[in-house]
């Protein structure tokens, strides 16, 4: 009887201990490497945005016709962002729906004749994201703020970015489009 007893309070007293290190892991607190793998989903998101195809796509066909819009040239996006919600869809496990609506403004994303369009760019930067360094300068409520230190490719002096995590439908994500960029 005594081993049982022994047994049940030592249950009594793990049990609570356990649930509380599963709540702490559940909680919604970001890791170093869910921040860095999440920021260069970011970047990979929003450069595939820019150039209107995303290369790991099955399947994609292109429509390399470009048109001017309000003195803009533009070229239609591929069959995996080819309407706005694909685009969405595509855009929304890595940014919040701010980001979303504010970026494609900001960069003129358009539907053109039932077409997603992108303005004509000219690609990316020489930021080298996966060398970045990176700390957390700002923790209020559901937001965190990471000040990152970026290297330049080219040897060039490391550029400063800040980048805030928002805690959207219980999942965190960037709130803006081009912020690894």
């Amino acid at each position: 009887m005594k081993k049982f007893i022994v047994f049940a309070l030592t249950a009594f007293l793990i049990l609570p201990i356990h649930t509380t290190i599963n709540a702490k892991n559940t909680s919604g607190d970001l890791t170093k490497q869910q921040v860095l793998t999440m920021t260069l989903q970011a970047r990979e998101h929003f450069w595939n945005t820019m150039t209107g195809h995303n290369p790991k796509a099955k399947h994609s066909t292109c429509v390399t016709k470009t048109f001017e819009y309000q003195n803009l040239p533009y070229v239609y996006m591929c069959s995996e962002f080819s309407t706005k919600a694909k685009l969405t869809n595509y855009l929304t496990p890595v940014f919040t729906k701010d980001a979303i609506t504010n970026g494609l403004k900001k960069y003129n994303i358009i539907s053109y004749k039932g077409k997603m369009a992108v303005p004509v760019g000219d690609g990316d930067n020489l930021l080298d994201w996966k060398k970045a360094t990176f700390k957390l300068i700002s923790k209020k409520g559901n937001a965190r703020t990471y000040e990152f230190t970026v290297p330049a490719k080219d040897g060039s002096p490391s550029a400063k970015r800040k980048i805030t995590f928002v805690k959207e439908n219980k999942k965190w994500k960037i709130n803006q489009l081009d912020a690894a960029i």
